[in-house]
């Protein structure tokens, strides 16, 4: 599997292995929850693989920033080999930057090649969903069955994405979207749904848009993004 350039990506502390954990209590904030449009992760190498989130109370607001304040917000993470974290084998933390639209993406290394992992998020006192991820076969090594499903020309205003609930039940290794995860035009009035708002011009637009589509996903899969690239 063909590394990826990670130069991209904001680089957060890695633990060692055996690391001891810090136990994480419910959400205790007083204000709203900031995680909804889950997690993802993607770009799996053999010791490494990419963590996302994004904090946005409000996904749809038309100013992009998805309903945070102004300002910088630390962002703690954590991977385990188990869904409950008894122990950690890599955890840090990184700034969701307002600049950004308080997106985050890190790279948690330290992993064994072809393994499992769940992790999480913990930021303002909240706590994200589990995700569930995969790293890659080490160089040179075939690894184990790789279930693996593609999706393309997921048109938000064409249908209602049941097939991504099918495809989280089916628990692949390995999502590959081709393309056209978005589309850009206005309200369509004799679609299934509309997009919310205009044709998409603006960065503020863009962020909007990606987030209904994000959304929608997560909604109709009914559980964390399985690893993705």
């Amino acid at each position: 599997m063909t590394r990826l350039s990670r130069r991209i990506f904001v680089l957060s502390g890695r633990a060692a292995a055996g690391a001891a954990v810090t136990p994480w209590q419910g959400a205790r904030a007083a204000v709203p929850y900031s995680f909804k449009l889950g997690v993802a992760s993607g770009d799996p190498a053999s010791d490494s693989v990419v963590l996302w989130t994004r904090l946005a109370p409000s996904p749809l607001n038309a100013d992009g920033q998805g309903g945070m304040a102004n300002a910088d917000v630390t962002v703690e993470w954590q991977v385990s080999t188990t869904d409950r974290f008894s122990s950690l084998v890599a955890s840090g933390s990184v700034v969701a930057r307002y600049a950004d639209a308080h997106s985050v993406h890190v790279v948690a290394g330290g992993l064994a090649a072809d393994s499992d992992y769940h992790y999480r998020f913990r930021a303002q006192g909240q706590i994200s969903p589990v995700g569930r991820t995969r790293t890659a076969p080490a160089p040179g090594t075939f690894g184990r069955d790789l279930v693996m499903a593609f999706a393309s020309c997921a048109h938000y205003e064409a249908g209602y994405y049941t097939a991504y609930r099918r495809m989280a039940e089916e628990n692949p290794g390995l999502i590959l979207h081709l393309g056209d995860y978005i589309y850009e035009g206005g309200v369509n009035t004799s679609a299934v749904r509309q997009h919310v708002g205009a044709e998409i011009v603006s960065l503020a637009d863009y962020r909007r848009r990606y987030a209904l589509y994000a959304r929608s996903t997560c909604a109709c899969s009914a559980t964390a993004h399985p690893a993705t690239s």
